[in-house]
């Protein structure tokens, strides 16, 4: 088995992001900048091995480069922090709601989005452009189309058999076992875990509240000012995140 075939791959992406950014210029000022603090929430939370290849819109897609000798402890490493992900996805959620001051659509319906996240272990190579890796190969496809699957739910967590074979167990939970007919890909056997069986990550979601006066007008202030770069043409998001090429 070649280097190139050990990378643990997972997407991280923020379900009800289509419908939240559908609304008049205001709000989908407002909306943009809420998935921004939620994506800059998984990435602090995320620690190496996890690395960020790219950055899509409403969600995050990592990678976790191994070896034919350490790819199944790479796996476990990356399997605990989709756990991590979840609970600082759901905090920052809380925190954003407790911050509201304004009754514009996307504040007023911020509670209705959720993360979904998949999970796949295969082949990739890595060809640098610039300052940047970008990754290539059928497996990135396949765990891209994994987003687009048969799942009524909009939160869960869902990987290949192959991947599961792996890490063995996902914290006890029974799996829901499907197959799913990928685009270009073919059927592939998957397994779905849901969250609301993590009772500790509803635990976490309500702690460390930031909804103090003085929390509430600088969040007040920093969407005002971007709204108004936004609508004069002006709302280019500038910023760093520290899992990301300088």
């Amino acid at each position: 088995m070649s280097d190139s075939a050990n990378t643990v791959l997972l997407i991280a992406d923020i379900s009800g992001y289509t419908a939240f950014m559908k609304q008049h210029a205001v709000a989908s000022s407002h909306a943009k900048q809420i998935i921004v603090k939620l994506l800059r929430a998984m990435m602090r939370c995320a620690k190496p091995p996890l690395k960020v290849a790219e950055l899509e819109g409403d969600a995050v897609f990592f990678f976790a480069r191994g070896n034919a000798s350490n790819v199944d402890r790479l796996a476990e490493q990356v399997k605990a922090q989709v756990v991590d992900l979840f609970a600082a996805f759901k905090k920052e959620l809380h925190d954003i709601d407790s911050l509201k001051t304004c009754s514009c659509d996307a504040c007023d319906h911020v509670h209705n989005l959720q993360l979904k996240q998949v999970m796949h272990v295969g082949a990739v190579e890595i060809e640098r452009i610039d300052r940047f890796e970008k990754l290539f190969g059928l497996d990135v496809i396949l765990v891209h189309r994994m987003l687009k699957n048969s799942v009524s739910a909009n939160e869960y967590v869902m990987m290949t058999h192959p991947t599961f074979t792996r890490i063995k167990d996902f914290f006890g939970l029974e799996p829901e076992r499907r197959k799913e007919s990928f685009e270009g890909v073919g059927e592939v056997e998957t397994l779905v875990f849901y969250p609301t069986n993590l009772q500790h990550l509803q635990s976490q979601a309500g702690n460390g509240s930031t909804s103090s006066a003085l929390a509430k007008l600088l969040w007040r202030v920093k969407i005002t000012v971007r709204t108004i770069w936004d609508l004069i043409g002006l709302g280019e998001y500038r910023g760093t995140f520290r899992n990301l090429p300088a």
